[in-house]
């Protein structure tokens, strides 16, 4: 059996990059000596709590809306606290999806409201529009109305009200 010579391989290979890389990454994972000053951390899209302003059809109501790094989003309005999902649509743009069940004062289902808006954020405020669409309690839909909202950033993240 012919025995053959391995080659080196080349410098340029990414693995000698990699442990390149891997020693930067561990410099800047070190903790920072002490006394080190740091920046701030920066909010991530619409991380956070907002006081909003929802017109529809007329009429106009605040909400609260929170939401959470973990993509959860909390909605407090007049019907009561709501719980729904939102991701990154872009740079500084975002969109959210909230299921608002509506009962009446005996706890009878009246029907639901779907609402899915696409927004935009610019500091600490963002805008947005979108449809809400309306069902009957046994799911039919009934109306598919558009929907604008926008918002003030008010704090951190506080989906306590959907726990």
């Amino acid at each position: 059996m012919r025995q053959t010579r391995r080659k080196k391989w080349p410098t340029s290979y990414p693995a000698r990059r990699a442990l390149a890389g891997t020693a930067l990454a561990c410099a800047l994972l070190s903790p920072l000596p002490a006394g080190t000053a740091q920046a701030a951390p920066r909010a991530v899209g619409p991380v956070g709590t907002w006081q909003a302003t929802v017109v529809r059809e007329g009429a106009t109501y605040d909400v609260t809306l929170s939401f959470a790094t973990d993509r959860s989003v909390c909605l407090v309005s007049p019907a009561g606290a709501s719980k729904g999902r939102w991701h990154h649509t872009g740079k500084d743009a975002f969109a959210y999806d909230i299921r608002e069940m509506w009962y009446d004062p005996n706890g009878t289902l009246e029907g639901w409201v779907d609402i899915a808006q696409s927004a935009r954020r610019t500091g600490d405020t963002f805008t947005g529009s979108g449809t809400s669409t309306v069902h009957a309690p046994d799911g039919t839909v009934e109306a598919r109305v558009p929907v604008q909202v926008s918002g003030t950033r008010t704090g951190p993240p506080d989906g306590s009200a959907c726990a």
